[in-house]
This record gives C-alpha cells, structure tokens and sequence, in this order.
C-alpha cells in the first residue's frame, strides 16, 4: 500500500519527485552533514541526477522540497493535536513530545533551515513561513490554553519555542559528540524517549511552580 500522500506513476512506483526526496532525507539522516551531492543522491535514488535541475531547479530549490515536506508533515500532526479534546496540559505534554519524535525522524531538519536561511532575506521570510511561524501558532495557541485553564502561570510563547527548539536541536545536532560523552553512544529510541521524559518533566514541573506561585 503507498503511503498517504505519496505521489505513484502510472505503474503505481514511487514518483521520481518523491524517490529523489526520500533519497535526499534518508542520506541527510544518516550523516552529521548536509554536504551531499548530487551523483549520491541520484545513486540513492537510482535516478538520473539531471532530474533535480528538472524538478527542482538545482540543490538548494530540492533542500527547500524536502524541508517543505517534512514540515508539512509535522505541521499536520500537531494541527491535528491542537483540535483534539484533551486536558491542556496533557496537549502540551504530547507536543513537547512530538518535537522531540520530529527530529528524531529528520534529525537535520534545524541544520537546513539554517543553511537555507543564511544571507538570503527572502529565503529567511519563506522558510517562517512554511514551518517557523505555524509552528509558533500552533505552539501559542496550546499555552493559551494551558493558562485559561489555570494550568500554569504567564509564560512568553516565543521563549518557550526557543527553549524546546533549543532543547531537541542540541541533541541530534551533537550526535558526533554522543560517544565521548557519559550517556549513550548514539541516538537511539530509548535515548530519545528518555529525553523526552526528562524535557517534559524539566518544562512542565517549571511551568505548573510558576503558576502555584503566589502573584
């Protein structure tokens, strides 16, 4: 069966756009680089490299496809959870964790919006907004929620953002350093769930102190 949204040829294959997108993603997640060219993409995919100009205009216009995708796809997710009838807390509790899963599935993803943004003003407005300002909505929008229900205290949706942003960028930007460290080696799922307890708890327990907290 083809995975929801996936675009097929008329033999019911993987489109070439997608193939070159999944290549692209897979060999970004295995490395602590974005420096990939496009005869290994192309061999990943098994593709003709020329087929990015074709679809995409060169390299950076198939990096901005891919971050386009992957956002999507996150932004859709959390979208889905802010409409849920849930306690808030519990909302927000499953965000944090989201996150968490997003880079755990496209760990460069805050690596290409850096490159991709770097001296580019107009690339900077288009990367908020396709990921940085839905993000920031969505996020605003479950702490509003927590405070009207007197869940926590007063808390700036920007710094939050940079906090958990901040939090799960260091983890899996840092992956080369993981073996030299006391923890873990590598990112693995029980590293990654266990961080995500320890982030939810560190945020959570904070923000519910605050608000206990007499004005």
């Amino acid at each position: 069966m083809a995975r929801v949204g996936v675009r097929l040829d008329a033999n019911g294959r993987v489109a070439a756009r997608e193939r070159l997108l999944d290549a692209t993603s897979a060999l970004l997640g295995e490395r602590d680089t974005l420096d990939i060219s496009l005869n290994e993409i192309a061999a990943r995919s098994g593709l003709n490299h020329g087929l990015v100009n074709y679809y995409f205009k060169g390299k950076e216009g198939l990096l901005l496809a891919l971050l386009e995708r992957d956002a999507a796809r996150a932004l859709n997710e959390l979208e889905h959870l802010v409409g849920q009838d849930m306690p808030p807390l519990t909302k927000l509790e499953l965000h944090i964790r989201g996150v968490i899963n997003v880079y755990f599935r496209y760990p460069y993803i805050n690596r290409l919006i850096n490159v991709l943004q770097s001296g580019n003003a107009d690339m900077a407005r288009e990367l908020a907004r396709i990921f940085i300002a839905p993000l920031q909505k969505f996020q605003a929008r479950i702490i509003d929620e927590c405070r009207r229900a007197g869940d926590i205290g007063v808390v700036d949706p920007t710094l939050f953002y940079y906090t958990v942003i901040g939090a799960c960028e260091f983890l899996f930007h840092s992956r080369n350093t993981l073996p030299h460290l006391s923890g873990p080696p590598e990112i693995t799922s029980k590293l990654k769930e266990d961080y995500a307890d320890h982030l939810v708890r560190f945020l959570l327990d904070g923000l519910k102190i605050r608000s206990e907290q007499p004005a």
